[in-house]
């Protein structure tokens, strides 16, 4: 390592020893990632030129293991307007609430006529969860009944499970989708806030346009037992109003935005689009991946409210091995891996390989990319060390201006963030 990022990773070393700064914010003092970045001008120069207009920010919480238990260290590096679109990041967020759902369902018992507005079928009181085959009712103009799902090898039954793989494993929007339904936008909203994460909004579904209103409404579900029976169903509803984006800095973006095929001067409004600021997303990984870590959490967040996640065991252990595969790896659904590689999903990993091998590594990640913004949400473990890191990071590359013309310099932002994850490894993990 240069001379910087040896300095880095002393400090880094002395500031876990120390413990956290409280109330979730990084000691003032603190430059360990303004170090990191500044150690290699060969790799982020061109970013750190003018690191405002890439709204570049990184938040990085170390673990450290100590005999009094874990405790956690955060950085922070923030430049530039407040507000990221956070993209299929938020896709965690669904898995979550569409599993607090069924397993709400589940212990509650779905017989009970009328109760939270299911109604029970003839196959009332069969077991209900993540395998429990689901059908949806059409909701807009022109759809139609769904319950089959090709890409399921297992029977081509729609499951939360399933849906659930296609989401951590390539960031499907389709599936992403069915989730949002099944928990609904206040369910999706209600799982975030009750954890304690209190800062973020969801509006909407993605890669489907419609109206505020339109986004909050859900079709009718069916739940189904192994035979095709109705285990239960619930109406078509729709959410409150969710909240607003008011107050968050930056929400017009771009010199110019397309609408209906046409570019227009002037920018793009997000005030009702998707909010997630990067330490709720970093702090949603801790708590859905290590639950063990929530009085550390709570108390490196100076005691703000830090409840988690209350999934049952078998669910939290599906997504945490869902979250470490590859898409190769996975046999339902099964996907091509020249299409699909290692790294479709994890964006760290090329520069996490310089570091350590393969199977010297567990990366548990969640990326997003839309409207010019790259985003990655990681956690990442030493096999040999135990060392761990949660390291979440967004990037903007839009050297046109126009937003909505799909012309992003994306390939710059995969390099930022493979060598981010390189430069941080190497800190961290140890050389």
């Amino acid at each position: 390592m240069g001379r910087l990022a040896t300095a880095a990773a002393v400090a880094l070393s002395a500031a876990c020893a120390s413990g956290g700064a409280g109330a979730g914010a990084p000691d003032p003092g603190d430059t360990l990632l303004v170090d990191l970045l500044a150690s290699r001008p060969d790799l982020f120069a061109d970013v750190l030129e003018d690191p405002a207009a890439h709204r570049l920010k990184v938040e990085l919480v170390v673990v450290e293991e100590g005999e009094g238990g874990p405790r956690l260290r955060r950085h922070t590096y923030d430049q530039g307007p407040a507000y990221f679109y956070p993209a299929s990041t938020v896709k965690t967020a669904a898995v979550i609430a569409a599993f607090l759902e069924l397993d709400r369902l589940e212990r509650g018992g779905v017989g009970t006529d009328g109760a939270d507005g299911w109604t029970p079928g003839p196959a009332a009181g069969a077991p209900v969860g993540r395998d429990t085959a689901l059908r949806f009712h059409p909701l807009f103009e022109g759809e139609g009944l769904e319950e089959r799902d090709p890409s399921h090898l297992d029977g081509g039954t729609i499951t939360a499970g399933h849906e659930a793989r296609k989401v951590l494993l390539i960031s499907d929007n389709a599936a992403y989708n069915r989730l949002y339904e099944l928990a609904g936008n206040d369910g999706v909203n209600g799982a975030l806030r009750d954890a304690g994460l209190d800062r973020t909004t969801i509006f909407h579904r993605l890669s489907e346009f419609r109206s505020p209103a339109d986004q909050l409404r859900v079709p009718a579900i069916d739940l189904l037992d192994g035979t095709g029976r109705v285990i239960a169903s619930t109406p078509e509803r729709t959410a409150p109003v969710p909240g607003t984006n008011a107050g968050v800095g930056g929400l017009e973006l771009g010199d110019a935005h397309t609408s209906g095929g046409e570019v227009l001067a002037g920018p793009m409004s997000f005030a009702q689009k998707n909010h997630m600021p990067l330490g709720d997303l970093v702090d949603m990984n801790i708590m859905l991946l290590r639950p063990d870590l929530l009085d550390a959490l709570r108390h490196e967040r100076g005691g703000k409210p830090t409840v988690g996640f209350p999934l049952t065991e078998d669910d939290r252990g599906f997504i945490r091995a869902a979250m470490a595969s590859t898409p190769g790896e996975s046999e339902d659904p099964r996907y091509d891996p020249a299409k699909y590689p290692a790294d479709y999903s994890k964006f760290l990993l090329p520069g996490l390989l310089r570091v350590r091998s393969m199977d010297e590594l567990v990366v548990r990640d969640k990326v997003g990319r839309a409207y010019g913004f790259s985003i990655t949400n990681s956690e990442v473990v030493d096999l040999r060390t135990g060392r761990t890191f949660f390291l979440a990071a967004t990037l903007y590359t839009n050297p046109n201006g126009v937003v909505g013309d799909s012309v992003y310099d994306y390939g710059r932002a995969d390099r930022f963030l493979g060598d981010l994850g390189e430069v941080v490894g190497r800190a961290v993990l140890g050389d």
